[in-house]
């Protein structure tokens, strides 16, 4: 059980902070997000705190997985979803102040207005292939030596404001309608 300290995500886990819980058992919890991107986005995550999924023991890490994965399911049955994103967020990045590694389940819907925005980069062959050479030698370290540690200290501010987003076009609404799905092997 985790302890109780200044993360919030610890003492919503230890139930010092009340939530809706969809799933718990001995190591993960799952509850409703309060301030949803869409309707039934849930967050999953350990009941030990961990600042990175890159600190989760091996074990642990698939056990969030795996639950993460059956209640995402069970969203897009009972919510009539499209399709569920997972995304694991890193604390204290890029705007993310979550202090404890978390992943969201956000139903998508064709009517929602989550959007994720980059602008792309066009890569050379040569600058592609030097990416690739670079993962795949960070990949064999891992696989030898276990990586090397990470620091995860918040980024300085940006010294200039980011542009405004212009608004998207909003689709139609439709009807929710219930999602078919072909039979899955989803444990809990």
């Amino acid at each position: 059980m985790a302890e109780i300290n200044n993360c919030v995500f610890c003492q919503i886990a230890s139930k010092a902070i009340p939530a809706n819980v969809v799933y718990e058992d001995a190591a993960v919890i799952c509850v409703l997000d309060i301030s949803p991107a869409t309707s039934g986005h849930t967050i999953a995550l350990t009941k030990n705190h961990y600042n990175s999924v890159y600190e989760i023991p091996q074990p642990e890490y698939l056990h969030l997985l795996s639950i993460s994965r059956a209640v995402g399911y069970a969203l897009l049955i009972s919510q009539g979803a499209t399709n569920i994103d997972m995304v694991c967020t890193q604390e204290l990045r890029k705007g993310n102040f979550t202090p404890h590694s978390i992943i969201h389940l956000i139903p998508r819907y064709q009517e929602d207005t989550v959007n994720y925005v980059w602008q792309p980069k066009t890569m050379s062959q040569d600058e592609l292939q030097s990416l690739s050479a670079a993962i795949i030698s960070a990949i064999e370290k891992v696989k030898t030596e276990g990586g090397v540690p990470v620091s995860y200290e918040a980024p300085a501010a940006p010294s200039k404001p980011q542009p405004a987003q212009q608004p998207l076009p909003q689709p139609k609404k439709e009807e929710k309608k219930p999602v078919e799905l072909s039979k899955k092997t989803v444990v809990f």
